[in-house]
């Protein structure tokens, strides 16, 4: 069975529900998974997982989510090669147009260069996160069927 860490990080909440709603997923299709806050892990723990799944909103004109920074600079020094990755997160398209969920793109570039495989589309979720609650677990079943 595959261990999956999910690593978010959230400053009004929305990000946090989003990464319940995903292990409720990753859980329903038989994966093996651990949810940590950002602010709790250390790169260093990436190396003990098969299936790495980073939720990050995106703030302002395209910013990680504060807490996200100093762990995703951390991240592109770690040798991720062998490892699958997937990210979600929430952004707010009519606010921000330009900068839609940008994070995700962020998140996903860096993990590829560090040498992990992409294993399905970031999910973006637009504004409100409740409405998008089943597309979130359903986004953590598909990742859970593609181990």
């Amino acid at each position: 069975m595959a261990k999956v860490l999910v690593v978010y990080g959230s400053t009004t909440g929305n990000t946090e529900t989003l990464a319940q709603a995903v292990e409720s997923g990753l859980n329903s299709g038989g994966a093996e998974t651990t949810v940590k806050n950002v602010t709790d892990t250390k790169v260093e723990e990436l190396a003990d997982y098969d299936v790495l799944v980073f939720g990050c909103s995106t703030w302002g004109e395209g910013e990680l989510q504060e807490d996200f920074i100093d762990f995703h600079d951390e991240m592109s020094n770690i040798p991720l090669k062998g490892k699958k990755a997937a990210v979600f997160g929430p952004g707010d398209s009519d606010g921000y147009p330009d900068s839609f969920c940008v994070a995700i793109d962020m998140i996903e570039e860096t993990a590829k260069k560090c040498g992990a495989e992409i294993i399905v589309e970031g999910l973006k979720v637009d504004g409100d996160v409740e409405p998008a609650m089943g597309d979130a677990e359903a986004w953590g079943a598909k990742i859970a069927k593609s181990l």
